[in-house]
């Protein structure tokens, strides 16, 4: 499966506005959900400390982010009729291809027994092979090799995630 996006070919700011009002969305989600995450007032925990602050900021900023985006796809011209483009299905198949392996990796194999090491192993080479196939093909590598580069790249991130995370932060990791 190869998947085919001119990258010279900007968007049709419809995309962008149907993107903006996803990250609008879960931005929103995020913030809202960081907000009524327990405080541990009970444990005397400094403010700065919180377990949603970084969070609810990240997700403050997808949020504006989101609206930035928005305004931007209206000023350009989103909310008027459009032509149908010829790619639009290549696009849709990326974008759900993009979220179905996000969503494999996060709720099917993140947490359910699968060491995260692995499960991030399985998820970067998955990613790197199928969207980068087209490129790797295009400079005379084979099929085989374009796994091998993929799961090269899948175990360097894995473990400098898995590493990073376990020795720096100090999080354990499921």
């Amino acid at each position: 499966m190869s998947i085919e996006i001119d990258p010279d070919e900007p968007l049709p700011p419809r995309a962008d506005l149907y993107a903006a009002l996803a990250f609008i969305v879960f931005g929103g989600a995020i913030a809202v959900g960081s907000w009524r995450m327990d405080r541990l007032a009970h444990l005397n925990i400094n403010q700065y400390e919180i377990p949603g602050l970084v969070p609810g900021l990240l997700g403050a900023a997808i949020l504006l982010l989101g609206l930035a985006l928005a305004f931007r796809a209206v000023a350009a011209g989103a909310l008027a009729a459009q032509p149908p483009r010829a790619h639009g299905e290549s696009r849709w198949r990326s974008m759900t291809l993009m979220f179905g392996l996000t969503f494999i990796y996060g709720l099917g194999l993140v947490g359910t027994g699968v060491p995260f090491w692995f499960a991030t192993l399985i998820f970067v080479s998955a990613f790197i092979f199928l969207f980068d196939r087209e490129r790797q093909t295009g400079l005379g590598r084979s099929t085989v090799k374009q796994v091998l580069l993929a799961l090269v790249y899948g175990v360097a991130t894995s473990a400098v995630v898995a590493l990073t995370f376990e020795k720096i932060f100090l999080v354990r990791l499921p």
